[in-house]
């Protein structure tokens, strides 16, 4: 091993937003149009790419963050200012559209799903991004963003996170082994979970509006243990696309063949850390390149309105005739124009509203405490 430094934009890790944001698309459309896409495993278990999401995020505040914890320059204002300015513009505008579409749909009889997923009681709890820490009883208005409520707890604690990995920096491989384990055996407990608490979903990829802020915590550990582990342990050169290639390849093994889904959790890391070598080592074509690393700036964008799609472009479709007994060659043409008008919609969103909005919030300066007033000095006598 030898030590390397990580350069400042680690664009592979970019471009696996995409990937990543892709892999939860084809799930949530996986039972559309009788194409029977959840008879592959990879599709099947594309709930998954939300917790490479987690772990990402992880690796990526730690990479930003990290140092300036350590050398006390970390301001908690200015951090939880940019995540907000990263997360929620997109959630705002994401659950207008759904409002929207459910005012629109009720106005003209049609509906858009179960009631129970369209509570105005719940409203106050997505606005504060708090519906997935058990503020809600179940998925509702764009179910997607509980992730970002997750996502919103975990920035909430990233500083305690951060510091706790620092402290053990001497083990970063021992704390990032633990992290892995931590994520094995939290998929095991929440997948039981409903044999103790019925309320709850009955597998790992349901902990969603209730304990899903639970869900993200040792992800998220993970990433910033991977983060601290790989900053000081730099592979060989020649290692690190073969660690990218045999860590995919075992996320596809893993899911194809049906085995426990927790053991993708070996893949997600290895992918991470595999992906930062080839950026390290200046080998990350073609991860790098171009149009990969704007689709993955885009990917946010791309997760969080593609339900609105998904019920306008198939409820059009039923409309216009095409269902489960159409010919296959138009399905398969109505599947992949999904995908399609999700991707360009997403980029309109990212540079219309996402990009936009992030820049201007950014810009605010916050308040800036006022100094405290001294006492005046005794006159002398």
């Amino acid at each position: 091993m030898t030590q390397l430094a990580y350069p400042q934009d680690l664009k592979p890790l970019t471009s696996l937003r995409f990937i990543a944001a892709f892999w939860v698309l084809l799930y949530h459309f996986k039972d559309h149009l009788g194409l029977n896409m959840g008879q592959m495993g990879l599709v099947a278990d594309g709930y998954l790419g939300v917790d490479l999401f987690f772990t990402l995020s992880g690796f990526i505040l730690a990479h930003v963050y990290l140092t300036t914890l350590e050398d006390g320059r970390f301001g908690y204002g200015g951090f939880l200012k940019n995540r907000l300015a990263r997360v929620y513009p997109m959630h705002l505008a994401a659950l207008a559209a759904m409002i929207v579409l459910f005012v629109g749909a009720s106005a003209l009889g049609a509906g858009v799903g179960s009631p129970e997923a369209f509570t105005l009681s719940d409203l106050p709890a997505h606005l504060l991004m708090i519906h997935a820490w058990g503020a809600t009883e179940a998925v509702g208005w764009n179910f997607p963003s509980w992730s970002i409520s997750a996502e919103w707890a975990a920035y909430l604690l990233f500083p305690l996170v951060a510091g706790l990995v620092l402290k053990t920096k001497r083990w970063s491989g021992a704390v990032a082994l633990g992290a892995l384990a931590l994520c094995l055996a939290s998929f095991w407990a929440l997948s039981n979970l409903h044999l103790v608490m019925p309320g709850v979903g009955r597998d790992f990829s349901q902990m969603t509006a209730q304990i899903g802020a639970l869900r993200i915590l040792p992800s998220f550990l993970l990433g910033v243990a991977l983060y601290a582990f790989g900053r000081n342990h730099a592979a060989p050169k020649s290692w690190a696309w073969p660690i990218v290639a045999v860590s995919a390849g075992w996320i596809v093994a893993v899911t194809m063949l049906n085995w426990w889904e927790g053991l993708v959790w070996f893949g997600l890391a290895g992918l991470l850390y595999g992906l930062a070598e080839t950026s390290r080592h200046q080998i990350d074509a073609p991860m790098s390149g171009r149009v990969f690393v704007f689709l993955g700036a885009a990917s946010y964008a791309l997760y969080m309105i593609h339900l609105p799609i998904d019920i306008v472009w198939f409820h059009a479709l039923e409309r216009f005739g095409v269902t489960e007994a159409s010919d296959l060659t138009v399905r398969v043409g109505a599947m992949v124009g999904v995908f399609v008008v999700s991707i360009i919609a997403s980029v309109f969103a990212y540079l219309v509203i996402e990009e936009p909005a992030r820049k201007w919030i950014r810009k605010l300066e916050l308040p800036k405490p006022s100094p405290a007033p001294q006492p005046s000095s005794a006159r002398s006598r």
